[in-house]
Formats: C-alpha cells, sequence, structure tokens
C-alpha cells in the first residue's frame, strides 16, 4: 500500500509512532526523512526509516540534523525502543554518520538493491533507544 505526500503527512499526523520531518533551505525543500513504526502492539516500538537529501546538499550537516530530530524525538516518544535502517554497504559517508550517531551493524543482505541492472548489497543497522 503506498500512499501520496498529503495522505502520508496527514498518517504520521494521527499516529504517535510515525514522523514526517522536512529540511528547507531558503524555502526549498532538500530533504526529507521519514519513520514508520510497526501498526501492531507488539511491534509499535520498532521502526525503520527512510532519509533523502538533494545532491548539491550531501555534506552540509543537514542529514546529521534530520537523524538528530529523530533521534530526540524517539527519546521523548516514550513509544520508540529501536530504529532500524538499511543502507547500501558502498554508501561510506552514510555508514560514518550512523555510526557516529550510535547506530550498530546487525547484518548485511546481499543484492538487496537493484539500480540500473546492478545488485548492491544492504547493510542493516539499528540503535536501541532506552
Amino acid at each position: 500500500m503506498s500512499f501520496g505526500p498529503q495522505e502520508l503527512i496527514k498518517r504520521c499526523l494521527e499516529t504517535h509512532n510515525q514522523l514526517f520531518l522536512i529540511a528547507e533551505v531558503d524555502g526549498r525543500i532538500v530533504g526529507n526523512l521519514t519513520f514508520r513504526g510497526g501498526i501492531r502492539s507488539r511491534t509499535q516500538h520498532v521502526g525503520e526509516f527512510g532519509i533523502s537529501v538533494l545532491k548539491e546538499f550531501w555534506g552540509s550537516g543537514i542529514g546529521r540534523l534530520l537523524l538528530e530530530s529523530l533521534l530526540e524525538w524517539a527519546k521523548q516518544s516514550k513509544v520508540i525502543r529501536k530504529i532500524n535502517l538499511k543502507v547500501r554497504s558502498d554508501n561510506d559517508s552514510a555508514i560514518r554518520l550512523y555510526r557516529k550517531l550510535g547506530f550498530k551493524e546487525f547484518g548485511t543482505v546481499t543484492r538487496e538493491f537493484l539500480i540500473e541492472d546492478t545488485f548492491y548489497d544492504c547493510l542493516y543497522m539499528g540503535i536501541e533507544i532506552d
């Protein structure tokens, strides 16, 4: 099931374990972060996020600010106890950032991403919120 941007924002505003952040520079959207926790009561404490920053803004600290905002929100939520992510195993700058913020590696899945007929491995990472 997929949702359009308006429905996604509405759903995030109506739930206690979802978050949608937008990074804006001079009125221009340059990045976003979406976090979704589990639907069932036994998994509502854990979720996964996706993050995007326009290439021209890589290295500017926007990704770090989005992630720090997610972590702070999770700590204050009293619901989220673990945050997971998937990242291409060759995305060294993102992996460095995740490690700096306390994320740990949990494993690698081969051929997880297929981009322009090329397979890429995926590194699973997570952080426990206590």
